[in-house]
């Protein structure tokens, strides 16, 4: 009697253990993909946001502050591949 007991309890503790387990894992991961999620694009700078413009070279549109001048025309600042 005093085995089934003791054998009773050590699954019980194993079952619970791995609920713990499971449990900890779950908190990581939330926290985890709160904390991407949290991260997004900076808000616009103005009550209106940025002004958009083209580019003169490849005409993607994007935030006049992602672009240089040259020449006296707006090009891709970051873009390697406007060239």
């Amino acid at each position: 009697m005093a085995l089934e007991n003791s054998r009773k309890n050590t699954h019980l503790a194993r079952i619970l253990l791995l609920l713990v387990i499971i449990f900890v894992l779950y908190l990581l991961f939330r926290g985890f993909f709160r904390s991407q999620a949290g991260k997004g694009p900076p808000p616009a700078s103005g009550e209106l946001g940025e002004d958009m413009v083209a580019c003169s070279r490849c005409g993607v549109n994007q935030p006049r502050s992602e672009t240089r001048d040259l020449e006296g025309q707006l090009v891709c600042a970051n873009n390697p591949r406007c060239h």
